[in-house]
């Protein structure tokens, strides 16, 4: 996320576009993991609305961070705004990173 933040503010297309392909990989699998994991769930519970509502989070948690950088864009700018958003990006990978390790 850090180097999105630094290709994008600093006007580098193809660095911005490399980061975002690794960032978009890395957030591809670490969804087909969830999801394998979410079918696993359903497969021993045997209720099927736990999918339908593991996709209907997973929507919303993708969705509406993008349309709070929309709604702040014009007060901050989209280099701010933009900043902004990896900051918590990174502090929220962070802190599950965390969270993944102590509960193990």
């Amino acid at each position: 996320m850090a180097v999105s933040v630094t290709g994008f503010g600093g006007g580098h297309a193809l660095v911005f576009f490399a980061s975002a392909a690794i960032t978009g990989a890395g957030f591809g699998l670490c969804f087909m993991g969830s999801t394998s994991t979410v079918t696993a769930a359903t497969r021993a519970e045997g209720d099927a609305s736990i999918v339908s509502g593991f996709f209907a989070i997973a929507y919303i948690a993708v969705s509406m961070p993008i349309v709070v950088l929309g709604v702040v864009e014009p007060w901050l700018g989209l280099q701010a705004a933009f900043s902004w958003f990896g900051l918590l990006v990174a502090l929220f990978a962070l802190a599950a990173g965390a969270i993944a390790v102590r509960t193990r």
